[in-house]
């Protein structure tokens, strides 16, 4: 087989894989948003624009719609421009980016705190730059973590072990396998991303240090929601871990991600985490705009409990109605549905109703555990959480729950 024939060969295989996410109902596409306007957006598909209410955001507060942070983020690129240039190793850091990491760790108690482009890219950093120095590391993780997660343990080259959702045994399990590892990393999120819920933060914490393991939690989903003042689970329940990972681009109207700890670390970070390191830092309008949030949010200390109350009420009445959904208080209220062909069509008619509620297929999570995962945010509306009620009230008779609870990924 010459070259040209061996680059058909693989092209095709190439084709076939695509074809087979096709067949199988998993094959995604990139939704066209035209604008959003408070709790709802303009999707564009098939030729046509529709006004939906928007229950696929994670703008938890409903801060991304406020004028003060759209003020903080015009503030930001009038001062430095539209782009940073270049990574903040290289030309420098913004000001705006420094006075971010300096407020933000101020208010999840750290000593200092590490703005980099993406929360995935803050995972990674992290994880890389805790296994710096050995090449004798395990990182543990509970199975459902989000996957920069895993990919942060992967680049590092450590040891990877999963333990059982959320289940302390499987844990101690895991920590005593890998006991002779140099350096031993426990990694969970304190609120999970698919399914909403919370994890044991204080027994896993104990656990960690009873067996001299470190810890890493990811509060991407309870930054701004949990916690007073919002400052997440960790600070709820008084829980320390060696570095807190979070986002900007959720709960803060912006984006951006962030690493806080202890000083010593986050200067290793700083050295050693390569997404950190060779990566064009943020936009400096995201900064910008992540400090107005925190200020709103000082201003409205009430924000995060409406949120947590708006989904309390749409929780109720899904479970009411004979929906499976699973325990939890998040703004995430996942709704099991079964295979990929039931999920798609409840989305069609959700969209057709008023609503952009996309379906979640794998690998995102287990296959048969395929859902919509709604999101209660504090900008919905009375009305719109009616609305929404009101749409799968209708759809319910069509669509079965799905049988058990979500399996591990």
């Amino acid at each position: 087989m010459d070259g040209e024939q061996r680059w058909a060969a693989q092209r095709r295989e190439l084709a076939e894989a695509l074809q087979a996410l096709r067949a199988q109902g998993r094959l995604r596409q990139r939704p066209l948003i035209d604008s959003r306007g408070g709790s709802s957006v303009i999707v564009c598909r098939d030729g046509a624009r529709r006004r939906v209410i928007n229950w696929a955001s994670n703008d938890y507060l409903g801060l991304s719609r406020q004028l003060k942070v759209r003020n903080g983020a015009a503030r930001a690129l009038r001062r430095y421009g539209p782009g940073a240039t270049a990574a903040r190793l290289l030309a420098g850091s913004p000001r705006c980016h420094r006075r971010l990491e300096e407020r933000l760790a101020s208010w999840v108690g750290a000593e200092d705190a590490l703005l980099v482009t993406t929360g995935y890219q803050a995972n990674l950093a992290a994880l890389v730059a805790l296994v710096y120095g050995t090449h004798d590391a395990a990182v543990i993780l509970d199975r459902l973590c989000h996957a920069s997660l895993y990919d942060g343990a992967r680049l590092a080259g450590a040891q990877l072990l999963r333990f059982a959702h959320n289940d302390l045994a499987d844990l101690a399990r895991r920590l005593a396998q890998c006991r002779g590892a140099r350096r031993r990393i426990v990694v969970v999120e304190s609120v999970y991303s698919m399914d909403g819920d919370e994890a044991p933060l204080v027994e896993i914490a104990a656990l960690c240090r009873a067996e001299g393991a470190l810890l890493v939690v990811d509060e991407a989903h309870a930054i701004g929601v949990f916690g007073p003042a919002g400052r997440g689970l960790c600070a709820a329940h008084g829980v320390k871990p060696d570095l807190l990972t979070f986002t900007c681009s959720k709960a803060l109207a912006s984006q951006g991600g962030v690493i806080a700890g202890d000083a010593e670390l986050i200067a290793l970070v700083v050295n050693a985490g390569r997404a950190f390191i060779y990566t064009t830092a943020p936009v400096p309008a995201a900064s910008g705009a992540a400090v107005a949030a925190l200020d709103c949010l000082r201003e409205r200390p009430g924000l995060p409990a409406e949120a947590l109350a708006a989904a309390a009420e749409v929780r109720a009445a899904l479970v009411a109605q004979g929906w499976q959904v699973p325990a939890g208080r998040s703004p995430i209220i996942p709704l099991l549905v079964g295979d990929e062909a039931s999920a798609l069509r409840l989305a069609e008619e959700l969209f057709a109703a008023g609503h952009w509620a996309p379906a979640i297929r794998p690998p995102t999570v287990p296959p048969g555990q395929c859902r919509l995962r709604l999101t209660v945010t504090a900008g919905h509306t009375p009305r719109d959480r009616r609305r929404l009620i009101a749409a799968l009230a209708a759809a319910r008779a069509r669509f079965a729950p799905a049988a058990g609870t979500p399996s591990p990924c």
